[in-house]
């Protein structure tokens, strides 16, 4: 074991582990980082959060040694013995129940490489239980866009957004949470001329440059760009050629815009007929559209009625696979790109290949010598429910399934459930605290590899320090666990080998040079998608509304949720109040600074209430930090009822 004595940071150029953009940094003179001239921050600015990225370096909390439960309590221990006693543990599950008692949960902070060797001891061991949390993040819009067009990813490089003549952030708050790139490529094109439509509930920091400002009732953005693409049709405003070359069941698709009623979908999205009308026509007269979204455009459930919507309109308007066109993917955390590109997830091989496809699987096999399992596995939404009856044994990497938005009794009474408990993090987590085993592991900044930012770019991380005390990176320990269960022969030396390995089995990644610093596919830098799509026949489809909208009754409002993913919401400035409508709160008897209670089911929340327009009526909005437990509470979109609390009256 290594217990790193010297860990001196050097200057040495890395990318910024801290969200999905990908900006060049490095280490300069009092423990601040600087930022590096790179493709996604080519002014070589960092934003705030990005700043302090060293300050994990040397944080009093990080976990240092291997831990092991005893007695109840968690005791330090050495790698040896917490190695064998995973090895022993996962073996046990296995010759009691199979290998599918076993589940693997991956994290976007942990590289490529790392993410690989995951999910090929998930499926060398035989099971296809094996998922990453942040996937679920997006998976409306990663669904609608791998099953469209091909690949769950960006179809544009930020860079593209430059030349757009209409740009549409939906659902989305880049200027916080995606900030270089904001001022990088966004506020730009803005001030050149492109027009920004901003769509979302809330008015925020990126509607401040927005052109327009378009504010649909909750769980209604899929009606309201339905009802776009029927302005669109009516009016002529589609690309007849692409939609004959590179598109089908569109004359399916038209038909049943006849039971469009634009006055109805007027009142039930809160638009108003001009402001369609006049969006129709921005877009219909603009050359080149594009369009950003974040997870405000995730639909509940297994629905992607928004994101589908979104793609009709730029397949009608042929506004796919040119510069400035297009659909970027908003993603939040560091490689969470790259933990689906690499197979993290229950239905698909590395490169986003099917299960099913036996030339895949032979593929990964011939490089294994071992066949991945062709049934899906459980997502981490479905193995949680499984704990302790059909899964008895977790490896959670960089997770902390224990927060996830459900019942908290529910969710500990299952993490209990395991038989086997097995964590490797940064820090100690809520999971940490049901675990049987903890291992100590490296920060980004700490170790090599790749990661994939959010428009498909593939970079090498550089080392600037070692980890701190006994932690080792989870490529060394997920190796040392390969070598244990599988064999000598598991894992490749080190992070420059599993990289040329992942490309002989990913056919997305075969062709990047062992330099990286280059997106997927390589293309010689043409658009994603400009010579057809990457479907079966080549086509995209359209697809028809499916969404059935449930307005909310009288007294309740619908609960908009602030995302924390990337944090750039520094600590002190995160405004813990609920943001009402003045409409909303006058009904209620409820003036700005009022302490009041926000309730859904049995859940309730104290906070202090933030009276204004900022958000549309017939909508509250909340922190995550503050709606988690709201949100653990209900099933699909959130509702809530906002009362005046007795005899706290802000005086």
């Amino acid at each position: 074991m290594t217990d790193h004595p010297d860990r001196s940071v050097t200057a040495t150029e890395s990318v910024c582990p801290l969200c999905a953009v990908g900006c060049r940094l490095a280490h300069s003179e009092g423990g601040r980082a600087k930022g590096r001239e790179g493709p996604a921050n080519p002014n070589g600015r960092l934003c705030q959060k990005g700043a302090t990225a060293f300050e994990a370096v040397h944080a009093d909390d990080r976990l240092t040694t291997p831990l092991v439960r005893h007695n109840g309590d968690l005791v330090p221990t050495d790698w040896s013995t917490a190695l064998d006693r995973v090895g022993s543990d996962f073996e046990t599950v296995c010759d009691a129940n199979g290998p599918d008692a076993l589940a693997f949960f991956g994290a976007p902070r942990c590289t490529n490489e790392e993410n690989y060797l995951l999910q090929k001891l998930a499926r060398t061991l035989g099971t296809n239980n094996v998922d990453n949390r942040a996937r679920l993040c997006h998976t409306s819009a990663a669904t609608a866009l791998e099953n469209r067009f091909g690949w769950p990813a960006s179809t544009n490089r930020l860079a593209d957004l430059t030349s757009a003549d209409l740009l549409l952030v939906v659902g989305a708050n880049p200027a916080i949470q995606q900030p270089v790139a904001f001022d990088a490529f966004i506020r730009p094109a803005v001030a050149d001329g492109t027009t920004l439509i901003h769509v979302d509930p809330r008015r925020n920091e990126t509607t401040r440059i927005a052109d327009q400002h378009i504010t649909p009732r909750p769980g209604t953005d899929a009606l309201c760009f339905h009802l776009i693409c029927a302005l669109l049709v009516e009016h002529g405003y589609i690309d007849a050629s692409f939609i004959n070359d590179r598109t089908k069941d569109y004359e399916a698709w038209k038909a049943s815009l006849s039971d469009i009623d634009i006055d109805a979908g007027k009142r039930t999205t809160g638009v108003d007929t001009e402001t369609l009308f006049e969006l129709a026509d921005r877009i219909g007269t603009a050359d080149r559209v594009a369009v950003a979204g974040g997870t405000g455009i995730e639909d509940s459930g297994d629905a992607s009625s928004t994101a589908d919507a979104l793609l009709n309109m730029l397949l009608l308007t042929g506004n796919v696979g040119r510069p400035g066109t297009g659909f970027t993917l908003l993603r939040g955390l560091n490689n969470e790109q790259g933990a689906v590109d690499m197979g993290c997830r229950p239905d698909t091989l590395p490169g986003h290949q099917s299960l099913t496809n036996d030339a895949a699987r032979r593929r990964v096999a011939d490089v294994w010598g071992v066949e991945p399992p062709s049934t899906p596995g459980h997502n981490e939404h479905e193995a949680l429910d499984a704990f302790g009856t059909a899964v008895h044994g977790a490896l959670v990497v960089g997770e902390n399934p224990a927060i996830e938005k459900r019942d908290a009794d529910l969710v500990t009474s299952q993490l209990d459930a395991l038989e086997t408990l097995v964590v490797l993090d940064v820090f100690p987590s809520e999971t940490m605290e049901h675990a049987d085993i903890v291992l100590p592991a490296a920060i980004g900044l700490e170790k090599t590899g790749t990661v994939t930012n959010l428009d498909r770019r593939v970079q090498w991380l550089s080392v600037a320090t070692s980890p701190p005390g006994m932690a080792r990176t989870d490529y060394a320990i997920l190796a040392a666990l390969g070598k244990r269960l599988v064999g000598s022969g598991f894992a490749p030396p080190d992070p420059e080998a599993a990289f040329d390995e992942l490309r002989a089995v990913n056919p997305l990644y075969e062709k990047l040079p062992d330099t990286a610093d280059e997106r997927w596919p390589v293309d010689n830098d043409s658009p994603l998608y400009a010579d057809g799509f990457a479907t079966h026949d080549g086509k995209a489809p359209f697809m028809p509304l499916t969404q059935v909208v449930a307005l909310p009754t009288d007294d309740e409002l619908v609960l908009v949720v602030g995302s924390r993913a990337g944090g750039f919401e520094v600590e002190h400035t995160v405004d813990n109040r609920i943001r009402l409508n003045v409409d909303d709160a006058t009904v209620r008897g409820i003036e700005d600074g009022d302490r009041v209670v926000v309730a859904t089911g049995d859940s309730t929340v104290m906070t202090t209430a933030a009276v204004g327009d900022a958000v549309r009526e017939g909508t509250a909005y909340l922190h995550a930090d503050v709606a988690d437990p709201l949100v653990r509470s209900a099933t699909g979109t959130p509702t809530v009822t906002v009362a005046l609390a007795k005899n706290t009256r802000h005086s």
